[in-house]
């Protein structure tokens, strides 16, 4: 079955985030998002009342975007968003089509499930569950099915985001009820900007070292202050 994606953008970079971050990378970002976290940095994804969804989002065929994907130089494959878990259908048949030497990272919010046949191939997986100060209530943004299926992978890394004492208390507490293995979270410093990064950085890594867990850069903030597409 021929299908299609909803495609915000693709480019060629180095990952900036997680247990990956500095690997040369070609990126394909999803359109559309289940959650409205108030510092997203990409809200040009989901927020269409602010970006006019006719500009920034392309209905493409899954063959064309593999086609894109399959040129570039990059053997790394981050699929981010938006939230890609909800195209999972197109994405599984882009994925399945990729020759074994492409790496796939997937990132996502940990809110749904992936189907089999995405669980099988994802290489790696990227799950940022949202704290309470993105501002989603907690029924829709701390789903624990989901989080133990992507858990269960043994492929996957908790990436939190925090910008604060009470989103690292709450943070700590996430992880002991899921009982991720520390050894696979990191805690991110909430940041848009270079400005921010550097007022948040030293106390997130401080409060990483406390409680034995890892700290994710923000590679693509620190070197082109979150400009898009870089």
């Amino acid at each position: 079955m021929t299908r299609s994606l909803k495609v915000s953008e693709v480019f060629e970079s180095i990952q900036g985030e997680g247990a990956s971050a500095g690997e040369p990378a070609v990126f394909l970002r999803l359109a559309t998002c289940n959650l409205h976290c108030s510092w997203c940095d990409t809200k040009y994804t989901w927020d269409f009342n602010n970006h006019a969804y006719e500009a920034e989002v392309t209905t493409r065929l899954v063959d064309d975007v593999w086609r894109q994907i399959k040129a570039a130089t990059a053997r790394r494959l981050v699929v981010t968003g938006g939230e890609p878990l909800l195209q999972q259908a197109g994405l599984a048949q882009l994925i399945h089509q990729l020759s074994t030497d492409h790496f796939v990272e997937v990132e996502t919010n940990g809110t749904l499930e992936p189907k089999p046949e995405l669980s099988r191939r994802v290489d790696q997986w990227n799950v940022s569950p949202k704290l309470s100060g993105s501002g989603n209530r907690p029924g829709l943004r701390i789903r624990p099915r989901a989080l133990a299926a992507l858990a269960a992978t043994g492929r996957a890394w908790l990436k939190l985001v925090v910008a604060d004492e009470s989103d690292v208390l709450e943070a700590e507490q996430l992880i002991g009820e899921l009982a991720w293995p520390k050894a696979r979270v990191l805690f991110m410093p909430q940041a848009r900007t270079r400005r921010e990064l550097a007022l948040r950085a030293p106390f997130v890594e401080s409060a990483a070292r406390a409680r034995g867990v890892g700290v994710s850069p923000r590679l693509h903030v620190e070197r082109w202050d979150g400009r898009r597409g870089t």
